[in-house]
């Protein structure tokens, strides 16, 4: 290849490709970009774009900014081209401003800030995304040292902790424009942890709750008024879904659908859903309300009473009910949670159509249900006909390879038949793990799950 003629340019996209994956994205983009029509449009390629260091990384663990030369390009040309095409910078102090301030990066989502005195960190972010285990670790965040913070996202695993009451800051959030919070577990201090919080916050201009409370009485309209719309004189959008519990057993007067509906009657938007589910077995009751469920991400409790509608962005969801779910039911569950990934059913009732479903002749009268972006399934407490609508008959199709089942030992030994069930009309060779409550599955049940190890 030493006296070859062939030049860079003269190599195949999927070559040059090769080469340019095992180089500097830095380096590639001064070096290749503008140079051509053909390699400015590889070198717009994601792969080299999305993730940029702009800085110089030793092996002793120092860092430098990029030579001048390097650094003007970028700022007053590259950046400039491929912009909306970062998604993460790494930076350091001394050249971190001008590059910043080089452009705007409307799908930035993650920034790596080198050599960098916490403080100055902290003031400059704006926005924030983050999961926490505890809410007391979003207050502890909240203590002013995100001081130029307008936006906050906070996804939690639960509220309710000791610490959690005894460490709520109590000062405003004046700069805070953008507040969304999405719990997966219930709390009982809706009242006197989250309402008291967002009354912190009096600029606030968007806001979205996605909860589920236990309480001595419904969540309805005149609460979300009087708790925390009237506190947020500058609120524009409030997006919400709130899942309220009550036990019922001393309830003197029991709130119908209308009862609900009717105190959202001087919402600026008419479009809150609300609906009510009273069991008859059950003495605990819940009200579920929502308005642009569009950016929600938990959907709790759904039972038969569920209105339907599209959540595009809802991944997890939980069904109960004491009265039976029927294959109808799961088609309209696949038909409103489109990217459902996590489902948890808990229900004791058998159900009425089961030996419809399952007749060979009727069988083509069932629709196919697909959930293709399933990846956890959880079935304690739920009837055996459930378990096997999802693991033994046709009528619902699961993703290859990716689901996680938990389940009950001997559930799922009764559905299987002891493992001797015709395995040609059974899901669980798509099973990816099990979790059977500390018990192992016997060896000779390999072959009904080939992806689980045993």
């Amino acid at each position: 290849m030493k006296h070859s003629p062939v030049e860079l340019n003269d190599l195949p996209d999927e070559i040059l490709m090769i080469i340019l994956k095992k180089l500097n994205n830095v380096q590639i983009l001064y070096s290749l970009i503008g140079v051509n029509k053909r390699l400015n449009t590889i070198v717009h390629d994601p792969i080299f774009t999305s993730h940029l260091t702009l800085m110089r990384c030793f092996s002793d663990d120092s860092i430098d900014p990029l030579p001048d030369p390097i650094l003007d390009r970028f700022c007053l040309q590259i950046l400039h081209e491929i912009h909306h095409k970062i998604q993460w910078l790494n930076l350091e102090s001394s050249s971190m401003k001008r590059i910043l301030l080089a452009t705007n990066y409307p799908n930035l989502f993650g920034l790596g800030l080198y050599d960098i005195e916490i403080e100055t960190a902290l003031s400059l972010v704006i926005e924030l995304h983050i999961c926490l285990k505890r809410f007391s670790d979003c207050l502890y965040l909240l203590d002013g040292r995100f001081n130029k913070l307008h936006t906050l996202h906070v996804d939690i695993d639960t509220i309710i902790s000791s610490s959690d009451l005894t460490n709520n800051n109590q000062e405003k959030l004046p700069d805070l424009k953008r507040f969304s919070l999405y719990c997966r577990m219930p709390t009982n201090t809706c009242n006197t942890l989250i309402e008291p919080f967002l009354q912190r916050m009096p600029n606030l201009e968007k806001l979205c709750l996605n909860v589920i409370c236990d309480k001595k009485t419904f969540t309805d309209g005149n609460e979300l008024k009087q708790n925390i719309i009237n506190h947020m004189p500058r609120l524009e959008r409030f997006e919400f879904y709130i899942c309220s519990g009550i036990a019922v057993r001393n309830q003197i007067y029991l709130p119908s659908k209308e009862d609900i509906q009717h105190t959202f009657r001087d919402f600026k938007d008419d479009q809150v859903i609300s609906y009510v589910d009273y069991f008859q077995e059950d003495p605990y009751s819940f009200c579920h309300i929502y308005l642009y469920p569009d950016q929600l991400k938990y959907y709790y409790n759904v039972t038969n009473n569920f209105p339907g509608g599209l959540f595009t962005c809802v991944h997890q969801i939980s069904l109960y009910d004491d009265r039976p779910f029927e294959h109808e039911f799961f088609l309209r569950i696949a038909e409103s949670f489109p990217i459902l990934k996590m489902l948890s059913l808990k229900n004791s009732k058998p159900q009425n159509n089961k030996l419809h479903r399952e007749s060979k002749n009727d069988n083509q009268n069932f629709s196919i249900i697909k959930y293709p972006y399933l990846t956890n399934l959880t079935f304690y407490f739920a009837h055996d006909d459930y378990i096997e609508e999802f693991l033994v008959d046709t009528n619902i199709c699961l993703p290859d390879n990716a689901v996680h089942l938990n389940i009950d030992y001997e559930a799922l030994n009764r559905v299987t038949h002891n493992y001797t069930r015709d395995k040609t009309r059974i899901n669980c060779a798509k099973l990816g793990s099990l979790c059977l409550n500390d018990r192992r599955l016997p060896n000779y049940a390999k072959d009904y799950f080939p992806l689980v190890y045993v």
